[in-house]
């Protein structure tokens, strides 16, 4: 049991920040505040135009795409239970072909090595460096996927938003809107956005020109102890035209040993949840 336990909330180091064990206390995803139904009218001056705009070319390029690689490093804090932030880094590679195969390779700054693999039907995860893999069966489309592990880890998962193949809800979640101006990401030119919702600050560097890929992803918790902070810096963007047959086929590693995950009630009936 203490082994399922522990790969289970492994999954939180694929595409969010660290789990529950360590994170001191984590928060829903930012929910899409429906303005009107709360009477609010809109304050069309708190959310520029240009900014708006600029960030709905760049997510609609980015869901245009039917398939995609980018390697991402990521910072982030965890505040400890006396209040002091610690700031660890992951960084590793993601491959997505639309709608249902996704493959995650990552590597954590304490030396663990853990990959991620869905073809449609089924999510394998290997720990490398415990050398444990586990195989659970999933839901037909990448949307899906990512929806159902929001519910089983209960746990923001910051860079999954890039992957959807509807990215609406990123400007929706927007009740303030800026342009900062222009700058670099590792040498690309940018265009730098701010945005604030409800309990969310987040900040989105897109790349000036034809392919206005995010370069980087910068996210505030305002309403978490300490206000943690998660930064992506995304590289190496590539838009293959296939890949190969063996990119999202799993094969248990020399040795490794399977550990069952217990699925929730929830889970197994197929209701999902919501980006």
């Amino acid at each position: 049991m203490k082994r399922t336990v522990w790969l289970v909330l492994s999954l939180c180091s694929v595409l969010s920040w660290p789990g529950p064990a360590m994170q001191a206390a984590a928060a829903p995803a930012e929910p899409v505040p429906n303005l009107a139904e709360q009477g609010v009218p809109p304050a069309e001056n708190l959310r520029n135009p240009e900014a708006l705009e600029s960030l709905q070319q760049a997510t609609d390029f980015l869901a245009g795409l039917p398939r995609f690689q980018f390697k991402a490093t990521i910072s982030y804090d965890v505040i400890q239970e006396d209040g002091r932030p610690l700031q660890f880094e992951k960084h590793g590679e993601i491959f997505l072909q639309r709608p249902d195969h996704l493959f995650a390779d990552v590597f954590l700054d304490d030396g663990r090595h853990r990959q991620f693999w869905f073809d449609g039907k089924t999510l394998s995860i290997a720990e490398r460096a415990r050398n444990l893999h586990t195989q659970i069966k999933a839901p037909p489309t990448i949307d899906a996927l990512l929806d159902m592990l929001e519910i089983l880890l209960n746990d923001p998962m910051p860079l999954a938003d890039l992957l959807y193949n509807d990215l609406g809800p990123l400007e929706q979640r927007a009740l303030e809107a800026d342009i900062v101006g222009d700058g670099q990401v590792h040498g690309q030119p940018c265009r730098h956005l701010a945005f604030r919702g409800a309990t969310v600050d987040w900040q989105i560097w897109v790349e000036k020109g034809r392919t206005p890929f995010i370069r980087k992803l910068a996210i505030r918790y305002r309403e978490l102890p300490g206000a943690p902070q998660y930064v992506a810096w995304i590289d190496d963007w590539q838009t293959p035209q296939r890949f190969s047959e063996g990119q999202f086929q799993f094969t248990a590693p020399a040795g490794s040993e399977f550990i069952e995950i217990l699925m929730p009630v929830s889970m197994r009936s197929g209701k999902g949840g919501g980006q």
